[in-house]
């Protein structure tokens, strides 16, 4: 393993954890890449929304053939400090391990295809273009990416850098959140009869989505497993004595590559419409929060073939790419840009957003050269 890449990307992660980047608080991390950039001479320029930083763009190369690199910059809030074993924004290394929020998703992603970046950009002629796209608002539904692609940004190919344990993944479940109001009548509590009760309403409309969960869980598709619906928050009721008037839940319900929005909608509001009893007075109303297309790569593209005999080589053992378990940036990139893309980085999504978030640095070291080599095979292929 190359010791200099090594320190230097330990160092650049350990810096970029340092940074604060979350609520809304781009500025200042994008500020520390563009003189890391300005001083190695790499052209770079930031975009802004609602007069605010919120993404680095740099390009390197020349030629007909162009490939991006994107990971994000923000993180989810560090949380209650005294879950965490030390200061989450002082990063700490122990036991092979940098820990500190961030480190994982995606700070350490991101420093690993930074320093791969810049190996490229020392040398004296490309012969084909790359592109470092550090966005944020990645954890603000995509935010930076979205942006990007509305703005024009296209290319032949694009890695994601999010945590996959070093193996290409090529597609993940799209997601759509739902609101579910039941509206009833307050009353006092002393007369129930008088009132329409939201919350046991709630109860019968709760019911029929558990039992539509069931058969939800039973699809699946090659990549990115099964289909999901759960009911993850729940909210009602204003006082102990009023009967509730209105009660209020969130649906998550997670969208296979194979599904269509249209369809998934359309049986939630067929289960919710149906779920009162005969004669309820109560009424209910369904409101889309957001919804995020599945997306996938054609298991044949260019862009997976390299990354499959790239990590390859690297573990030693034939790769072949599956299915991401999360939504991410890409997307945007394959819905949006139609960019064959793959997500592929160091670490495991499974110490996401979670106290002690931790980044194992021989993986992280190891994402370098598997950048390299993914990138300079696709170059060779197309």
């Amino acid at each position: 393993m190359d010791q200099n890449v090594r320190e230097k990307v330990t160092r650049l992660l350990c810096e970029l954890v340092a940074i604060p980047s979350y609520r809304h608080d781009e500025e200042t991390i994008l500020k520390y890449l563009v003189n890391r950039f300005e001083r190695q001479g790499i052209g770079c320029r930031i975009t802004n929304m609602d007069g605010k930083p919120l993404n680095l763009v740099a390009e390197i190369g020349s030629g007909p053939r162009r490939i991006i690199l994107n990971s994000h910059v923000d993180t989810v809030p560090p949380g209650d400090p005294a879950l965490w074993a030390s200061d989450p924004l002082e990063p700490v290394e122990r036991d092979g391990k940098i820990y500190g929020r961030g480190s994982e998703d995606a700070k350490g992603c991101l420093a690993s295809m930074i320093v791969a970046f810049e190996t490229l950009a020392a040398r004296p002629a490309l012969p084909y273009q790359v592109v470092l796209m550090a966005v944020g608002a990645e954890e603000r539904g995509g935010l930076g990416t979205r942006l990007e692609v509305a703005n024009g940004m296209r290319a032949d190919a694009a890695i994601i850098g999010e945590s996959t344990g070093l193996v290409p993944q090529i597609a993940h479940k799209g997601v759509l959140r739902l609101e579910v109001e039941v509206i009833g009548k307050a009353a006092h509590a002393s007369d129930p009869e008088a009132g329409v009760n939201a919350i046991t309403g709630m109860a019968y409309v709760i019911t029929a989505l558990d039992r539509l969960a069931a058969q939800v869980r039973c699809r699946a598709e090659s990549y990115t497993g099964h289909a999901s619906l759960v009911v993850s928050t729940i909210s009602g009721g204003t006082a102990l004595n009023v009967i509730p008037a209105r009660c209020v839940i969130s649906i998550d319900r997670r969208v296979l590559p194979t599904e269509k929005e249209s369809d998934v909608h359309q049986e939630i509001v067929k289960t919710v419409g149906s779920a009162l009893p005969a004669g309820s007075s109560a009424k209910t109303e369904i409101r889309t929060v957001r919804f995020v297309l599945p997306s996938a790569t054609a298991p044949d593209a260019p862009i997976v073939c390299a990354a499959e005999q790239a990590a390859s080589r690297l573990l030693g053992k034939p790769i072949t790419a599956v299915g991401f378990s999360a939504t991410c940036d890409m997307t945007y990139l394959v819905n949006g840009g139609s960019i064959p893309t793959v997500i592929l980085g160091p670490g495991s999504i499974a110490v996401a957003h979670q106290a002690d978030e931790y980044i194992a640095i021989d993986e992280l070291t190891r994402a370098v050269p598997l950048y390299l080599d993914t990138i300079e095979t696709w170059a060779k292929s197309v």
